[in-house]
């Protein structure tokens, strides 16, 4: 039943998704023309442009629109065609991790944030969200604990035992992008104007990945990532 529902999902929502994808090449487009060159920005658009409408039925079911961090898996799927049009490219791994953090901090400045973090609504959402986590309705789905802050050096945080895109990356064979798809985090944080601090990463090979938010903080660039405690790679 839930494969059922997750092709249903996620093949209904289809023109949507393309679309949204359609988009993310247009915020890249400069980027990988300054990279690539235009004839191969043509190319790359074109194959990764057919390789997301082939990935869109291979997402995991975890609850569609009644889980806010579906979205997250979406976003990782958009991401993976490009991640893989980048390796065959010859570029090395730091290369591609340099363009990705560029497109994340792209994107982040235009996509506007959904919701305020910091609210009480948002907050007693997410510990009800951490409760049912335990509960592994959908295999593919994020299991993590609600971490109440100290007052002092953050505001709240969130201890994740199992992370969604890394369990969909590892099915198909992409679990070593992992540590430059994590980074986003960093760039969302820096442009909705909080701050993040993480000392691992279960895409880093740890067993949890450990965010904390600070309201009013600040957050570093990520990239080069080499003073993140959490990058290994």
């Amino acid at each position: 039943m839930i494969a059922k529902n997750k092709n249903n999902y996620y093949l209904k929502k289809k023109k949507v998704l393309m679309r949204s994808f359609n988009a993310a090449l247009i915020i890249s487009k400069q980027i990988l023309i300054d990279n690539f060159g235009e004839e191969k920005y043509n190319e790359i658009s074109i194959t990764t442009r057919d390789e997301f409408d082939t990935l869109i039925a291979q997402i995991p079911y975890v609850g569609g629109d009644e889980n806010p961090i579906t979205d997250d898996l979406i976003n990782a799927t958009l991401l993976l065609p490009l991640l893989r049009a980048f390796e065959k490219e010859g570029l090395e791994y730091r290369e591609i991790g340099r363009i990705v953090y560029d497109l994340f901090e792209a994107f982040y400045k235009l996509i506007p944030q959904p919701d305020d973090i910091f609210s009480d609504e948002y907050i007693n959402k997410t510990k009800e969200r951490a409760d049912s986590s335990k509960l592994h309705k959908y295999p593919g789905d994020w299991v993590f604990d609600f971490i109440e802050g100290d007052g002092e050096t953050f505001t709240f945080g969130t201890d994740y035992s199992e992370c969604g895109v890394y369990k969909f990356y590892k099915n198909l064979g992409a679990e070593h992008f992992m540590p430059l798809v994590c980074i986003a985090d960093y760039a969302k944080a820096r442009a909705y104007g909080y701050g993040l601090k993480r000392t691992q990463t279960i895409g880093n090979g740890a067993d949890i990945c450990d965010f904390r938010y600070i309201k009013n903080g600040t957050t570093p660039p990520a990239w080069p990532p080499d003073n993140l405690p959490e990058f290994k790679k």
